[in-house]
């Protein structure tokens, strides 16, 4: 990288310089530089840009920076400095914003105010190491917009190497930026005025997207504290670990009093480190600065949990389901949103307290949440602990709430069949799954079917069991499991050829299945077939069926 600096360097000083220029112009010659971009630490290519504002900013064109994975600009005294965030970028005036660590030392031009019109003269410059560089004069005719912008067309044919060059008034004020040569113009070359510097910004509504989420340098996060909050959980789901500790830094460099930057500071020092000892630090430091919000306690329990529920085997006093309890019950006791208590209900239900979880459910229902997957869980906290009954109930509210919007109670209906089944309610089981068929229509899978067969079994609905097991099996003829159902079925009714017929196929597909040899050898004999009833259950008893060898005894 060194002698690709020092070659520019050297070039630099071979450029044309202005004779009598303005003293203005002049001066603005200090704040031209170079940039340098990188991939994967090849040169990718170099523009001209200008230092403005006092934040380290230097405009410059944009199409340069966007696979660029780094960047160093070079001022006019050759001093180099890495770019260290895109402070903002516009595809609809093709321009960047790039941002170095400020110094004294940089030379940062102002942006005009003055109005321009057609006739003035302006003055383009390019970079050159101690005034090294060419001064172009260029008189513009024409001045138009280009949303809310100035957009100039300047008396000069364009050429590449007047792309994103500055260019300045007598009194050496920014006014605009070259734009790219267009091939079909030989005749003038144009500028987008230098106000879109200030419409250049990093905002909730762009991190992360467009350009800022194609080039590699970090995009700044915002300058006012909500619109940065918000792009540092942008860049939480973003998954860059390495992004997400820079952006946090900056976000506590920004605003230090805000207490939610130390909140994730602590999500980070836990998740990705697990540094139990300085998240601490920060959820204590994010609890004084917020006078113990709950938000602090809230988000101290999630993660908490979260590191819990992964199964790792780090070994630490604070790492216990009982802690992330604890501190969400803090928070609900500070501050009793219906967001919490379904946290808590869901932390309960995933380590199993059951009976704990639904009965948060079940206030969780009475608040602004109340909702039929709110009625949902519930139910399937007490399927869990067979309380039957209920988990139907609770079913039976999701359902009802859906009662303008049948289709949605579709899954809420299903679930209901299969808990119905379970509580043994099996001819209640099958009126739900018609129900759910008719609302859903055509395109029902065979495990569907294989079902709702089960429901009509135990309930002896054996002919509609049987019509069941059959679409089960045309819809899915390679699985065994539904020829093997369609034996039992057959075995119940003694309609025996057919069986064998089922698991002659069954066979087939899985050899190695004592449950087919074994429940085809029943067939057999109940079809007084003892020679092949034996080689069945002799083969079942191989594969260590644990009923074939009484059944062998029995022939």
């Amino acid at each position: 990288m060194k002698k690709i600096i020092f070659l520019f360097l050297l070039l630099s000083f071979t450029g044309m310089r202005a004779g009598n220029v303005p003293k203005g112009v002049e001066k603005a010659r200090q704040s031209v530089a170079t940039l340098l971009a990188y991939t994967k630490g090849e040169l990718a290519g170099s523009c001209t840009a200008i230092f403005v504002g006092n934040r380290g900013d230097l405009l410059a064109a944009k199409p340069l920076f966007a696979a660029a994975d780094s960047a160093v600009a070079i001022d006019a005294s050759g001093k180099v400095r890495r770019v260290e965030r895109v402070s903002g970028a516009s595809d609809i005036y093709g321009c960047v914003k790039l941002r170095v660590v400020p110094d004294k030392k940089i030379k940062p031009a102002k942006v005009s105010a003055s109005e321009v019109v057609p006739g003035d003269e302006l003055y383009i410059l390019s970079y050159g190491v101690k005034k090294k560089g060419f001064v172009e004069p260029v008189k513009v005719t024409a001045v138009d917009s280009l949303y809310s912008c100035a957009y100039y067309t300047l008396a000069l044919p364009m050429q590449d190497k007047y792309n994103s060059l500055p260019v300045v008034n007598a009194a050496g004020e920014l006014v605009a930026l070259m734009q790219p040569a267009s091939a079909s113009d030989t005749v003038n070359s144009y500028a987008i005025g230098a106000a879109v510097f200030e419409k250049l910004k990093v905002t909730s509504a762009n991190y992360g997207r467009g350009f800022l989420s194609g080039t590699a340098i970090r995009a700044a996060l915002p300058e006012t504290e909500q619109e940065a909050l918000s792009c540092l959980y942008m860049q939480a789901m973003m998954g860059d670990s390495l992004s997400y500790r820079a952006a946090i830094d900056e976000f506590l460099g920004a605003f230090p009093g805000s207490y939610q930057g130390y909140i994730c500071d602590a999500e980070f020092s836990a998740v990705y480190y697990r540094d139990m000892d300085a998240a601490s630090g920060s959820w204590e430091k994010a609890l004084s600065l917020s006078g113990g919000s709950a938000e602090v306690h809230y988000a101290k329990g999630k993660v908490i949990n979260s590191i819990v529920l992964s199964g790792d085997t780090l070994s630490h006093p604070l790492l216990t389901f009982s802690n992330a309890l604890e501190a969400v019950d803090k928070a609900i006791s500070i501050d009793n949103q219906p967001a919490y208590l379904a946290y808590k209900a869901d932390m309960l239900f995933a380590h199993g307290s059951h009976a704990a979880a639904a009965e948060c459910y079940e206030v969780l229902a009475t608040t602004n949440m109340r909702s039929p997957a709110v009625f949902s869980k519930a139910s399937q906290c007490y399927g869990e602990l067979k309380e039957y009954g209920k988990a139907v109930a609770m079913l039976d509210s999701a359902v009802n709430m859906l009662g303008d919007f049948p289709k949605q109670a579709a899954p809420y209906i299903l679930t209901r069949a299969l808990v119905k089944s379970s509580a043994g309610l099996y001819k209640e089981s099958v009126i739900d799954f018609v129900t759910y068929e008719n609302l859903m229509g055509t395109g029902l899978n065979a495990q569907f079917y294989f079902l709702r067969e089960q429901a009509e079994l135990n309930a002896k609905m054996y002919q509609q069991a049987l019509n069941d097991i059959e679409t089960a099996i045309y819809l899915s003829p390679e699985e065994p499991l539904y020829y093997l159902e369609k034996g039992m079925l057959c075995y119940r009714v003694k309609m025996t050829a057919e069986g064998i017929r089922a698991l002659e196929k069954a066979k087939e597909l899985a050899p190695s299945s004592s449950d087919i040899y074994y429940l085809l050898g029943r067939l057999y004999m109940q079809g007084g077939d003892k020679a092949l009833a034996g080689e069945n259950l002799e083969k079942a008893h191989s594969l260590g069926h644990p009923d074939a060898e009484k059944q062998l005894k029995a022939l």
